[in-house]
């Protein structure tokens, strides 16, 4: 497990309930003809950062979308992915996890990305069985130097119209106060999205 592990205090949403609650805030919000773009995220062609003999982490830098990076972060086999910029928050799940290989792009009428969504691969790994899996839509802002971004939304994917619900999440990303703000949580009770937190891996 990671070292010095401290949940978030995240809010939680049933999916129903939190489609409810996105659609009339984007109802009410300023019109945002948001598009997505996808690239690939190909971990072995990026470039390495840091390596920490401890544990076996490693952080990374890898192509994004544009100009964007993206900085992917593994440490006690578990995964953390920021954009444009490095958090210094590990922000992941207790499972074990991986990520997915392809980055969603939420894109503004000028173009340029307000949020990225990934999909993460849980694993508890107790039983070796499908009930020790799942997976998770992991929504986040965009951060630059001095103003580096966070998770602004965790969708449990089993949830129904789950892309749906975490492009939602997405518009909200611009207005979401990194470091004082929590993530919201959307899934079924007991579901491992409520799991999310802040940790330091093992030898980092």
């Amino acid at each position: 497990m990671p070292g010095e592990s401290e949940p978030f205090p995240v809010t939680c949403l049933r999916p129903i309930v939190a489609a409810g609650m996105l659609a009339a805030g984007l109802a009410a919000a300023p019109a945002l003809a948001a598009e997505s773009a996808y690239t690939d995220l190909d971990t072995d062609n990026c470039t390495v950062l840091k390596r920490y003999e401890e544990g076996g982490g490693i952080k990374l830098e890898c192509a994004g979308y544009k100009d964007i990076p993206v900085y992917v972060n593994d440490g006690d086999a578990r995964m953390d992915v920021d954009y444009g910029a490095p958090n210094e928050e590990f922000e992941t799940f207790g499972p074990f996890s991986t990520i997915g290989d392809t980055i969603e792009w939420r894109l503004g009428e000028n173009g340029a990305p307000f949020a990225a969504i990934i999909r993460f691969h849980l694993d508890t790994g107790v039983t070796g069985g499908p009930e020790d899996k799942s997976q998770v839509l992991v929504v986040s802002s965009i951060g630059k130097p001095g103003a580096p971004g966070c998770v602004v939304a965790a969708v449990d994917a089993a949830s129904d119209q789950a892309n749906g619900i975490a492009r939602g999440a997405a518009a909200f990303a611009a207005r979401h106060q990194c470091g004082s703000e929590p993530p919201v949580a959307i899934g079924p009770g007991g579901s491992m999205v409520f799991s999310m937190g802040r940790a330091v891996p093992e030898g980092q």
